[in-house]
C-alpha cells in the first residue's frame, strides 16, 4: 500500500507541476514569428497579467524555438571595442552592443547558452522584473579539485519575483547536442525552470558565491568531487550523502560504496557500465550512521575505455559516476 502511496503523490506532484502552466505553455507555442524581442515581450505582457505567467511565457518561448548551434562568429569571436568619455557613456555602448548580440540571435534563432541568457535576461527586463545574467561553470565532468584553474563554461538566468530570486537555466532545458551526430535534440526539461537552489547547485556553480541562494555555500572542491546529478534524480523523495564522492575505482580488493542519507519506499535501483551490457541491481544495508550504503565492486577485466557508470531508478538514469583505475584522492 505505501508503494502505491508513493507513486500516487509523486504522480500528483509531476502534474501539478505540468498543469500550473500548461495554458501558458499552450498559448506560447501558437505564437507567430517575431522580428523583434521587444515584440514578443508586448505580445507577452498582452497576453498574460502575473510576473511569473510572463516570465514562463519567455523561458517556454525560448526553449521551443531557439536551437542550441555554435555559428562562425561565435568560435572566432574577439572582444568588442567600445569608445567612451564617461561611467553612463560606457554602460550605454556595452547596452547598445548587448541588445545588437541579442536581437542577430533573436532573429537567426540559434546561439549558445550566452545568448539564450541574454534574450531571456532582456525580456525579464522589459517585464520591469530585476534580472540577472549568472556566469559559472556547468558541471560536465568529475574531478578532484586540487588548485587547478576552473574555466567558466556557461551561464544561466536569476529573475526575482515577489523578493526572491528564482534560477533557471533555458540552455538546459531546450534539450541537448547529440555528440554522434552534431545535431540538436529538442526536449524540455522543467526541471531547469525556478530549481531550488541546492538542486541547481549540483550542476551549476557560480561564479559569484552568493548566486547559490544558499545559506551554507557549496565550495568548488564539493562541486566536482559529487557525481552527476540528472534531471530524474530529482523529486523522487532521495538525497544523496555528501560522503558519496563521483569517482570510483576499479579493483580486485577494496569495493566502491554509494551512500543515500534518503531513499524513496519501494526503491529499484539498478547501475551500467557505460551505457550497454547488464544492468546490475543496486541492494542497500542501513548503517549505524543511519546511512543507506551500496556496495558496488568494479573487476579489473572492465576496458580501459569503460569509464563511467550510471545509476537508474526504474528505467530512469539519475546519476553519472567517473570509473578510474586507480583512486587519488
Amino acid at each position: 500500500m505505501s508503494k502505491v502511496l508513493f507513486s500516487l503523490l509523486f504522480l500528483v506532484s509531476s502534474l501539478a507541476f505540468s498543469n500550473e502552466y500548461a495554458r501558458v505553455d499552450q498559448k506560447v507555442k501558437a505564437y507567430p514569428n517575431f522580428k523583434k524581442i521587444h515584440d514578443l515581450g508586448y505580445r507577452i505582457q498582452n497576453d498574460f497579467s502575473t510576473d511569473e505567467d510572463r516570465v514562463r511565457a519567455a523561458f517556454v518561448w525560448l526553449i521551443q524555438n531557439m536551437v542550441y548551434e555554435k555559428t562562425f562568429d561565435d568560435i572566432f569571436k574577439t572582444g568588442q571595442i567600445i569608445s567612451y568619455q564617461s561611467e553612463y557613456g560606457k554602460q550605454n555602448q556595452i547596452r547598445r552592443v548587448v541588445l545588437g548580440w541579442s536581437e542577430k540571435a533573436f532573429r537567426a534563432r540559434k546561439g549558445v547558452c550566452l545568448e539564450y541568457s541574454l534574450i531571456l535576461n532582456e525580456l525579464c527586463q522589459q517585464f520591469g522584473l530585476p534580472s540577472k545574467v549568472i556566469v559559472g561553470v556547468a558541471k560536465t565532468d568529475i574531478r578532484f579539485i586540487k588548485g587547478d584553474q576552473t574555466f567558466k563554461n556557461h551561464t544561466w538566468n536569476a529573475i526575482q519575483l515577489n523578493g526572491v530570486w528564482k534560477l533557471m537555466d533555458p540552455t538546459w532545458a531546450s534539450g541537448h547536442l547529440d555528440l554522434i551526430s552534431n545535431k540538436f535534440i529538442r526536449k524540455q526539461l522543467d526541471h531547469y525552470f525556478f530549481t531550488k537552489p541546492d538542486e541547481f547547485v549540483k550542476h551549476h556553480f557560480p561564479t559569484n558565491e552568493e548566486w547559490q541562494l544558499l545559506d551554507n555555500p557549496v565550495s568548488i572542491q564539493e562541486f566536482f568531487s559529487a557525481p552527476i546529478y540528472l534531471p530524474d534524480f530529482f523529486d523522487k523523495g532521495m538525497e544523496l550523502s555528501s560522503k558519496t564522492k563521483g569517482i570510483l575505482s576499479i579493483t580486485t580488493k577494496e569495493a566502491n560504496y554509494i551512500y543515500f542519507d534518503k531513499l524513496p519506499q519501494g526503491h529499484e535501483m539498478y547501475y551500467l557500465v557505460n551505457g550497454r551490457g547488464i544492468f546490475y541491481r543496486l541492494g542497500f544495508k542501513k548503517g549505524k550512521d543511519k546511512l543507506y550504503k551500496s556496495k558496488i565492486r568494479l573487476y579489473k577485466n572492465l576496458h580501459k575505455n569503460q569509464d563511467m557508470l550510471t545509476v537508474f531508478i526504474g528505467e530512469k538514469p539519475i546519476l553519472n559516476f567517473k570509473i578510474v583505475e586507480e583512486l587519488n584522492n
